[in-house]
């Protein structure tokens, strides 16, 4: 039988105070309404999501991108994933789109996803959520290892990795289908000690 979040006693009793704010960010849950806006965004970006992403295989429509959003909100509020969305401040707009997911609740290990919109690609957003998100998961999650990993030959993720400081562990040969059918290694990242985090002015469960 599958194991889920839910099969560990007080899993859903865990708080996720949000939204998080960095400098220029708003990142809180995917939830009903976001829908249009991600959608556009991934009109916008699909030239790169269509390459990278193993997920882009078809981009549908805004309704189904709703019904998504949807589902992640409902997944969020059982602690089986956390989709998450990343607002500009200044413009008030959809930014990325992040997450920590594979949440193994009993070792406290966590993977961050992303990918940013066109428009805000450049900008040194991705390094900034990334590095935002590995603080709220040692700090208000008390993770022991977040791990973010790329495929090989994606070397925009791989410089917002370096960026945000990761750790190389190791390469997984032939470990991820992209979106074309080829078949790419993985190369992964983690930190295993918050200490190892670069500093960032963050903070979670207060008003922007």
């Amino acid at each position: 039988m599958t194991r889920t979040n839910t099969d560990t006693p007080g899993l859903l009793m865990i708080d996720m105070p949000m939204p998080i704010l960095t400098p220029r960010l708003i990142i809180r849950p995917a939830m009903p309404g976001d829908g249009a806006d991600i959608h556009a965004a991934k009109v916008e970006t699909w030239d790169d999501l269509s390459v990278w992403m193993p997920w882009a295989k078809a981009i549908g429509t805004a309704e189904e991108t709703e019904s998504s959003c949807r589902e992640a909100w409902g997944r969020f509020l059982l602690r089986e994933d956390f989709r998450m969305v990343a607002i500009d401040r200044a413009t008030h707009e959809f930014a990325a789109m992040t997450g920590l997911h594979r949440f193994d609740a009993a070792v406290r290990r966590m993977e961050i996803g992303y990918w940013t919109r066109k428009a805000c690609q450049g900008r040194g957003i991705a390094t900034e959520m990334t590095i935002a998100l590995a603080h709220y998961a040692f700090r208000a999650l008390s993770a022991r290892a977040v791990a973010i990993c790329h495929a090989s030959g994606n070397d925009a993720s791989r410089r917002v990795i370096e960026r945000a400081g990761f750790h190389y562990e190791g390469c997984l040969r032939n470990a991820t289908a992209l979106p074309d059918g080829s078949v790419q290694d993985q190369l992964w990242y983690s930190f295993t000690d918050p200490a190892d985090v670069p500093p960032l002015d963050v903070r979670w469960g207060t008003e922007p």
